[in-house]
């Protein structure tokens, strides 16, 4: 039986050894969080209870509801159809990209900044000192086609109406300033070039009334008509008294000239001019013909004037004509040149000679009174010829002024209007009071849960017995069990596991095995010995209890005792038996020696002797970290028990592990008293 169990304890050990192993090598990130948690549930789960609402009405407080209004502008064409035409694309393209600089311009500070004062005017209360920047990031503007759609979202929904209609009334009211202020510009020009007109024509009438004087264009260019058949009619009178003259002269001894072939030759002179005035009036007369052609069915003061002038050039030289019509026939009947008769005296050559010069005197004024008459006609021509390019850019001034008074808009390719008026929410768009209530809420039992595995991390406590599973090769966990160190029942289960825990090298015949009972942090371990000590004695053994433990604090009868014996008090080796059948040490005599003046044999020698006498010896060796002697006694003893609760901490654990492999004979075992309810050795290990 006992090697059977000596097999199965081994088989045991051996599969917690490869469990370790696989851990130490396969290292889970969530068991390890899993076993940090174990045994802090409850108080994450209280902390959660108590976090979680508090954050949850946190932050349903700080939550808000949203209101959401909306205002849309639409763009409309100047041109009719503008959106549905094919034929010109640089129109539709033109209007797209006015479509989408009233967009930008929607969202430029300026209008931001005038809707920002209109809020603060209107609404001081809500809008505060509301930014520009606060007020343009608040409002989200697209475009779709030719829409402006504004959104915009507030706690109020008085407010959020009150921001979209801001926002539109300056957008509109710039525009419309933006449209005086360039219809005034442009107003301010055409009203500049039309005074400037103004001023001209009237200087040109002024010019035109110094030119011509008392007499009309019509009447200048009448007597320029005139003049010229006058100095036509000199130039041939001169041209024949000029020949008579060279006539006369070249006879010889005539002091008088016979006029009659001077009649024939004057007669002859006058028959040309009359040719030539016939050509002059058929060419004007053609010209006539061709401008009444040009304007036929058409009413036109230039060509009244025009129409007036060819006519009175045509009856000055109707007239001429008939003056020279009315000499010829004068010539006929009497002398041209005397006005004598063909049988009077004959006409002296100095007579004919004065005549010459007086005619030559005539023509020459006829010619400068023309040359000045041609002048003011040509002047009065270029006068009425820039009066009429005056009046026609005055005209066109004035055109263009009605046009921007009546049509200030129709510069752009389009306008805006106001489609749709800014909506008053009647229902919020969001609350997130709901949901950083939940928000706040899970906050609360993530905090928990964070500070539980900060907690975690930072606590040294030994806590589960699992926890010496990457050591249970050198420190096998015999026993965990909830019950304290008085429990009988928890005392008869570990004595059976120290009965079947195997041995390094077999026990000498005739010696009884010595249990040190020992911890790793401070704290007493009598109880745990004594306990252990009654279960033996249960069992039928003589069962020998030693408390070991000899601080300078620890002055028990049972300390006592130990001391007396380590000291040679005692001359013979009495043990008396004590409550529950166990063996004690006698009373003794005062002692002074404490736990530094014990050394390691007279430990081994004194636990040698008493051996010999009993079934077992029980020690209680007192704190390992805290006692010297603790080792010594863990040196003589055969097993060693460590006595440990969930609040030890971890570290002292650990650091004895060496002393109990090594100081025992046969090395250390492991107990979890109190254990906690998490513990998962509890189920098979208790």
């Amino acid at each position: 039986m006992a090697i059977a169990a000596s097999a199965r304890t081994q088989g045991h050990q051996q599969q917690h050894l490869a469990a370790a192993e696989t851990e130490a090598s396969e290292p889970n990130p969530v068991h390890g969080l899993i076993r940090i948690m174990r045994g802090r549930w409850k108080h994450t789960i209280g902390k959660a209870m108590l976090f979680g609402p508090v954050l949850a009405a946190a932050g349903y407080m700080s939550g808000v509801r949203l209101y959401e209004s909306q205002a849309i502008l639409r763009v409309f064409p100047q041109e009719s159809n503008i959106l549905y035409a094919t034929g010109d694309g640089s129109v539709l393209k033109t209007f797209d990209s006015f479509v989408k600089a009233e967009t930008t311009y929607v969202a430029s500070p300026p209008v931001m900044l005038r809707a920002a004062h209109s809020l603060a005017t209107d609404n001081p209360g809500p809008a505060g000192s509301i930014s520009v920047s606060d007020l343009s990031g608040s409002i989200e503007i697209k475009r779709s086609d030719s829409l402006i759609v504004l959104k915009t979202k507030s706690r109020l929904a008085e407010f959020a109406q009150s921001k979209l209609d801001a926002v539109v009334a300056a957008y509109l009211e710039l525009k419309t300033e933006a449209e005086t202020a360039r219809s005034e510009v442009r107003l301010s020009e055409l009203r500049a070039r039309e005074e400037e007109l103004a001023l001209r024509l009237t200087r040109l009438r002024v010019t035109q009334l110094e030119v011509g004087g008392e007499f009309g264009r019509n009447a200048i260019t009448k007597a320029h008509i005139e003049k010229l058949a006058k100095i036509d009619g000199l130039a041939a009178r001169k041209s024949e008294v000029a020949a008579t003259i060279a006539a006369l002269e070249a006879r010889t001894g005539g002091a008088s000239a016979d006029t009659s072939d001077e009649e024939i030759m004057r007669a002859t002179l006058l028959d040309r001019a009359m040719a030539d005035l016939n050509f002059e009036r058929a060419k004007l007369m053609s010209e006539l013909a061709g401008l009444q052609a040009g304007y036929n069915g058409q009413s036109n003061m230039r060509f009244q004037l025009k129409e007036e002038a060819l006519l009175d050039e045509i009856a000055v030289i109707e007239t001429a004509l008939a003056d020279r019509r009315e000499q010829i026939k004068v010539l006929g009947q009497t002398g041209a040149l005397t006005n004598a008769s063909a049988e009077g005296n004959d006409t002296s050559i100095t007579e004919i000679r004065s005549l010459f010069s007086k005619v030559e005197s005539q023509l020459e004024s006829a010619r400068l009174e023309a040359r000045d008459l041609n002048r003011r006609r040509i002047e009065l021509d270029q006068v009425e010829h820039d009066i009429n390019e005056a009046q026609d850019l005055l005209a066109e001034t004035r055109r263009a002024l009605e046009v921007i008074r009546l049509e200030s808009g129709r510069s752009l390719p389009g306008y805006a209007v106001l489609m749709s008026p800014a909506s008053m929410p009647a229902d919020p768009v969001s609350d997130s009071r709901k949901m950083l209530a939940a928000s706040g809420f899970a906050g609360g039992v993530g905090l928990a849960l964070v500070m539980s595995l900060i907690l975690g991390f930072k606590d040294g406590r030994l806590r589960f017995a699992e926890s010496l599973l990457p050591v249970e090769h050198r420190l096998p966990v015999l026993q965990v069990s909830p019950a304290g160190d008085t429990d009988r029942h928890a005392a008869d289960l570990l004595r059976n596991e120290l009965q079947l825990h195997p041995l390094r090298k077999p026990r000498l015949v005739g010696k009884a095995p010595v249990i040190a009972v020992t911890r790793a942090g401070s704290g007493p371990t009598i109880e745990l010995a004594r306990a252990l000590a009654e279960s033996y004695a249960r069992a039928g053994m003589s069962t020998l209890i030693i408390e070991a433990d000899i601080a300078e604090t620890s002055q028990s009868a049972s300390a006592n005792r130990w001391r007396s014996f380590l000291s040679g008090d005692f001359a013979d080796i009495d043990v008396v038996k004590g409550e529950a059948g166990v063996w004690e040490l006698p009373d003794g005599p005062k002692n002074n020696l404490n736990d530094t003046t014990i050394s390691a044999p007279m430990v081994r020698e004194a636990i040698g002797v008493l051996a010999r006498s009993v079934d077992i010896v029980m020690v209680s060796a007192g704190s390992l970290n805290d006692r010297l002697s603790s080792q010594f006694v863990l040196s003589a003893s055969d097993v060693g028990v460590l006595a440990m609760v969930p609040s030890d901490p971890k570290d002292l654990v650990f650091a004895q592990i060496d002393r109990l492999d090594g100081l025992p004979r046969h090395g250390g075992v492991a107990v979890m008293r109190n254990a906690l309810p998490g513990d998962p050795w509890l189920a098979v290990r208790t």
